[in-house]
């Protein structure tokens, strides 16, 4: 989930939140009114029972208790009832209306509110009027009333909190969406960087503060690509002397060592011939010798086929590669297949060197460190690319550590290419491919 998204959430919780606090302090209110109305009426009723026995105190009078009623009822607050008793009056009880207050509320309403909200207990008051004036006041509130009340003031905070929470809500979203829009351009450029995409730039725009983020992206992707081109040369420089070291190593091999095995064996062989005939431990020697001596000639051409670079200019990849494989091929029971997709120009030189090395290295693992009985060298073009895929049933492992330095030389020559090197381990044994850029972009880069 998004930035953005996660904020217009929260926005939208807040609100809600928020509304629900302003509804549940309107009842509250609703409910301190109680207790204030419930207040004033007694204040109010007492003071009418001693004005009218004051002014009025006619005990035989009828029509005193009504008058004194109707008095009481001016002064009560809505919703209030009294019950009152005077000397010349036997206690009544008094309730005003609340019609005031709307229609009568829900009644799953009034259950929930009168389970949060206490209603206030009775108040009760007693006075004298003269020395045999005695009175005594209790006020209380109809429950009914008291939730109706509080349904009044929820539904016009209701109505607000609705209206002012729109626009809110509106505008909030309208400027979380707008002024964090460039966040996700910024994150998926941060994930190509990630993923080793060093062509990832983000267009400033947004706030300034992402305008900054995004011009700090932009140098850091910049400084990476430089880093990057920087590295990749350097290899390509190293890989270069490695070749020149190669083919240097390979020629003293060649005139200094091989020289001196072919002359040892002349001597070993003339040893052997000239050894008396009583004497045939010398001659039996000699030919000891000479058989070691033909070993060393064997490893010292295979050394000097690793070493020497084949000529690609003149015979192109593929028939280096199909030598190379034929002289693995008849030195074990390994059958070795080359699928080449390509055209006969369609890699430079360098890269066909590096290409060339790289399947060197791939078949030397592969059965030096396994037992495969197939090895398959496919070459295919891929879109713009140019994709090298070795796959082997020997049941190796990526984790052997002895193949440590062959996958090393792999990722560098890979790097230096500009291209991408994934390995999988299979169910009988390892996949390498190898993807590098066309020959286009291979020169252009």
């Amino acid at each position: 989930m998004s930035l953005r998204v996660r904020l217009v959430l929260m926005l939208w919780l807040v609100t809600a939140v928020a509304g629900l606090a302003t509804l549940v302090l309107s009842a509250t209110d609703a409910y301190r009114t109680v207790a204030r109305d419930m207040h004033g009426t007694l204040a109010r009723a007492g003071y009418v029972l001693e004005r009218n026995y004051r002014m009025a105190p006619r005990a035989n009078d009828p029509l005193h208790a009504e008058r004194t009623a109707i008095d009481l009822l001016g002064v009560m607050a809505p919703g209030t009832c009294l019950r009152f008793e005077q000397r010349e009056i036997t206690q009544r009880r008094l309730c005003a209306g609340w019609q005031v207050f709307g229609p009568i509320a829900p009644a799953a309403f009034r259950e929930g509110v009168t389970r949060m909200f206490a209603l206030p207990p009775p108040l009760e008051r007693s006075g004298s009027a003269s020395q045999d004036g005695d009175f005594t006041l209790i006020v209380s509130f109809d429950p009914v009333a008291a939730a109706t009340l509080a349904w009044q003031r929820v539904r016009l905070a209701l109505w607000q909190t609705v209206a002012m929470a729109s626009g809110i809500l509106v505008l909030g979203t309208v400027a979380i969406l707008w002024r964090l829009g460039p966040v996700g351009g910024i994150v998926a450029e941060l994930d190509r960087l990630a993923r080793g995409d060093l062509g990832a730039r983000v267009e400033p725009g947004g706030a300034r503060e992402f305008r900054r983020i995004a011009r700090a992206v932009n140098r850091l992707a910049a400084r990476l690509r430089r880093g990057a081109a920087e590295s990749r040369a350097l290899t390509r420089k190293l890989i270069e002397v490695e070749d020149v070291e190669r083919r240097q190593l390979a020629r003293d091999l060649h005139d200094e060592f091989g020289q001196t095995l072919t002359a040892t064996g002349a001597v070993a062989a003339s040893i052997a011939c000239a050894a008396p005939p009583d004497r045939p431990d010398i001659a039996r020697d000699a030919d000891a010798i000479g058989a070691n001596i033909r070993s060393m000639m064997a490893c010292l051409r295979d050394a000097f086929a690793r070493l020497r670079p084949p000529d690609l200019a003149e015979i192109g990849l593929a028939a280096s590669l199909r030598t190379m494989l034929s002289g693995w091929e008849t030195r074990g029971g390994t059958a070795l297949t080359l699928d080449y997709g390509l055209a006969d120009d369609a890699l430079p030189d360098a890269v066909a060197l590096d290409l060339y090395r790289i399947v060197q290295e791939c078949v030397t693992n592969a059965i030096r460190h396994g037992d495969p009985r197939q090895v398959r060298v496919a070459f295919r073009q891929v879109g713009g690319a140019v994709e090298l895929e070795v796959e082997d049933d020997g049941g190796g492992r990526l984790g052997d550590s002895d193949a440590g330095h062959g996958i090393l030389g792999i990722t560098e020559r890979v790097g230096a290419m500009d291209g991408r090197l994934r390995m999988d381990e299979t169910p009988a044994g390892i996949r390498v491919r190898v993807t590098v850029p066309a020959p286009s972009e291979s020169r252009a880069a």
